[in-house]
C-alpha cells in the first residue's frame, strides 16, 4: 500500500513537471523583438564563428607571449656504428719514420646521448612589437564579433517587421473578405428575387476571388519571411515560433523626424573603430620592420650526458655516463641585409598612409551616409503619415459607395472601384510602415547605434 502511494505521488511530481517543462518551452516559442535580437546574438551561426575568432585571437596573443618564456628541450640520440671510425696519427709517437700515419681506432660500438637544454630570449625588439601586435590582432577579432552582430541585428529587425507587416496585412484583407462575402451573398440574394443585375453578381464574385488568392499567396510569403527570421536567429527551423511585437508597437518607437542640420559624432561606428585599429595594425608593422635592426640577446644552459659500450648496456647500474654542461650568452647584431630591411621599411610607411586615407575615407563617407539615411528615413515617415491619411479616406469612400450600393443607387462598377481604392491604400499604408521601420533600422546604423 506504502509502494502505491510513493508511486503515485511520483507519477504527480512527474506530471507537474512535465507541464513546467511544457510551459517553459511554449514560453520560449514567443518573442518580441528585443528577445529575438538576444537570441541571434547567442545563436547565429556568424556570430558563433566571430566568437571563436575571437577566442582564437585570445590564444593567439599567449602564444605569441610563450616566445619569450623560458624555452627547455630535451635531446637523446643512440649511435650503433657497424665500423667504428679511423683516425690518423702521426707515426713518430710509436717510433714510426716521420711524416707516415698510423690508423687507428678510438671509441666503442654503441654511443648514448641524453641532454637537456634551457633558453631564455633576453631581449629581442621584433618579439617586443609582436606581443604588440597579437594584442592588436585580439582588439580587430573582437571588432569584427561586433561587426557581425551589428549586421545580424539588422536583419532581424527587416525580418522581423516583414513578418508582423505580413500579419496585420493578412489580418486585414481576413476583415475585407467578411466583408466582401456578405456583400456578395446580400447581392446574389437580390439578384435571386430580380432586384439585381448577374453582372453584378459576376463583378462582386470576381473581386472576391481575387482577394482569396491575395490572403493564400501572402500566407506562403509569411512562412517563407519567418523561416528566415528563424535561420537569422539560429533557431529550429522545424519548431513553431510566435512574434508577440505588434506592428503598432514597432512604429510607435520610430515616429520622429530627424533634424539634418545637426552635426553627427560617429567616433564611436564600428567602421571608425576598425579603421582606427587598422591604422594601429600598420604603425605596428612600420615598428616591426625596424625592430629588425636592433640586436638579439638570448641565454642558454645545456648539460648532456654520453655513454660508451661495445653492447647494449646503456640501462645497466653500472654503466658510466659523462656529462658535460655548459652555460653561455648568444648576441645577434644585425649588419648588413642587402638593402632588404630599408625596402621593407619604405612599403611599411606606404601601407600606414594607405591605412590613414582609408580612415579620413570612411569618415567622410560615414557622415554622407548618415545624412542620407536621414533623408530616406524623413521620407519614409512623412510617407507613413500620407498613407494613414488615405486609409481613412478611402475607407469612407467605400463605406458611402456601399450604402449606395445596397440602396440601389451606386452600380457594382463604382463599388468595385472604391474597394480597389481601399485594398491599394491598405498595401501602401503597410508597405509604407515597413518603409518606415526599415528606414529608421538602416539611419540607426549609419549613426553607430544599432
Amino acid at each position: 500500500m506504502e509502494r502505491k502511494r510513493i508511486t503515485a505521488t511520483k507519477l504527480k511530481i512527474g506530471i507537474a513537471a512535465a507541464f513546467m517543462i511544457s510551459g517553459f518551452l511554449q514560453a520560449q516559442q514567443s518573442f518580441t523583438v528585443e528577445q529575438s535580437l538576444d537570441y541571434a546574438v547567442a545563436n547565429n551561426v556568424n556570430v558563433k564563428k566571430a566568437r571563436i575568432d575571437q577566442e582564437k585571437a585570445s590564444q593567439k596573443v599567449k602564444e605569441t607571449t610563450g616566445i619569450g618564456l623560458p624555452q627547455i628541450d630535451a635531446q637523446g640520440t643512440y649511435n650503433y656504428f657497424l665500423k667504428i671510425p679511423v683516425q690518423l696519427l702521426p707515426a713518430e709517437i710509436v717510433g714510426g719514420a716521420p711524416g707516415t700515419y698510423i690508423p687507428v681506432q678510438f671509441g666503442l660500438k654503441q654511443t648514448a646521448t641524453a641532454g637537456i637544454t634551457l633558453k631564455q630570449l633576453l631581449f629581442n625588439g621584433s618579439y617586443l612589437v609582436g606581443l604588440q601586435s597579437a594584442k592588436a590582432y585580439r582588439e580587430t577579432a573582437a571588432l569584427a564579433e561586433e561587426k557581425t552582430e551589428i549586421s545580424v541585428k539588422e536583419g532581424i529587425m527587416m525580418s522581423y517587421a516583414a513578418v508582423i507587416v505580413t500579419d496585420e496585412n493578412i489580418q486585414t484583407l481576413e476583415e475585407n473578405r467578411k466583408v466582401a462575402e456578405k456583400t456578395l451573398n446580400d447581392t446574389r440574394e437580390t439578384y435571386k428575387v430580380g432586384l439585381a443585375e448577374e453582372q453584378n453578381v459576376e463583378q462582386l464574385e470576381y473581386s472576391y476571388k481575387n482577394l482569396l488568392v491575395n490572403m493564400e499567396n501572402l500566407k506562403r510569403t509569411r512562412t517563407k519571411l519567418l523561416m528566415a527570421l528563424k535561420y537569422l536567429m539560429g533557431y529550429p527551423l522545424d519548431q513553431n515560433m510566435e512574434l508577440s511585437t505588434t506592428l503598432e508597437e514597432m512604429v510607435q518607437k520610430n515616429q520622429a523626424l530627424v533634424d539634418q542640420s545637426s552635426d553627427v559624432d560617429l567616433s564611436s561606428h564600428i567602421d571608425i573603430k576598425l579603421k582606427n585599429n587598422a591604422v594601429k595594425v600598420s604603425e605596428l608593422q612600420l615598428k616591426y620592420q625596424k625592430s629588425k635592426s636592433l640586436p638579439s640577446l638570448s641565454g642558454f644552459i645545456s648539460s648532456t650526458y654520453n655513454g660508451n659500450s661495445n653492447s647494449f648496456t646503456f640501462f645497466d647500474r653500472d654503466q658510466q655516463w659523462f656529462n658535460t654542461s655548459v652555460a653561455g650568452l648568444q648576441l645577434d647584431i644585425p649588419i648588413f641585409s642587402g638593402f632588404q630591411r630599408h625596402w621593407q621599411t619604405q612599403q611599411a610607411k606606404l601601407d600606414l598612409q594607405k591605412a590613414q586615407l582609408d580612415k579620413e575615407d570612411t569618415e567622410r563617407n560615414l557622415k554622407s551616409d548618415y545624412y542620407a539615411k536621414a533623408v530616406d528615413y524623413n521620407n519614409a515617415f512623412e510617407s507613413y503619415k500620407t498613407a494613414q491619411d488615405l486609409i481613412k479616406l478611402s475607407s469612407n469612400i467605400y463605406r458611402k459607395e456601399q450604402i449606395k450600393f445596397k440602396e440601389g443607387l451606386g452600380s457594382s462598377f463604382d463599388l468595385q472601384n472604391s474597394e480597389t481604392q481601399l485594398y491599394t491604400s491598405q498595401a501602401q499604408l503597410y508597405e509604407s510602415a515597413i518603409g518606415l521601420i526599415q528606414a529608421k533600422v538602416a539611419l540607426d546604423k549609419a549613426k553607430g547605434d544599432l
